[in-house]
């Protein structure tokens, strides 16, 4: 009997879910654009600037940074120059890249809410900003969302 039960639990063990892959390369490319000082030869930016706060606090949390805190962290071009915790928001931006095919490229961040760009391949024609807000607007991860044309450049 005892053989049973534990043959019995083995089995079950094995029908777990497999855990939800993850897309690294949705990651890393976000992590290596977040890194850079934008726009690039490979890289421009939108014009328009959007306006995003995460339901989580600690999301948020994670990506608060000023511009000039990110204008320094990206000038060194290093991990090592970020704080840790910010993985943890590129992680949250990394889901946008892969459901939505929208890279975000963080101007500045409070603890409520954070100004971003949308980040695209300078042989690609420019996102349309206002699809992509309504897109990621829905997104059930965002608690608050516009588009924010005072800070664009003129």
């Amino acid at each position: 009997m005892r053989c049973f039960v534990f043959v019995s639990i083995l089995f079950l063990v094995g029908c777990q879910p497999a855990a939800e892959p993850t897309d690294t390369s949705a990651q890393a490319q976000l992590t290596e654009l977040d890194q850079q000082q934008l726009p690039t030869a490979q890289w421009q930016l939108t014009v328009d600037t959007l306006q995003l706060s995460f339901c989580r606090s600690r999301t948020n949390e994670a990506l608060m940074a000023s511009s000039e805190e990110l204008n320094r962290w990206r000038l060194v071009a290093e991990a090592s120059a970020f704080p840790r915790q910010r993985q943890e928001g590129i992680e949250a931006l990394a889901t946008f890249a892969r459901d939505y095919n929208i890279y975000l490229y963080q101007e500045w961040g409070t603890v409520s809410s954070q100004l971003y760009r949308i980040a695209y391949r300078t042989n690609e024609s420019a996102p349309n900003v206002f699809n992509a807000l309504a897109r990621i607007g829905r997104d059930r991860s965002i608690c608050f969302s516009s588009l924010d044309q005072s800070m664009s450049p003129e």
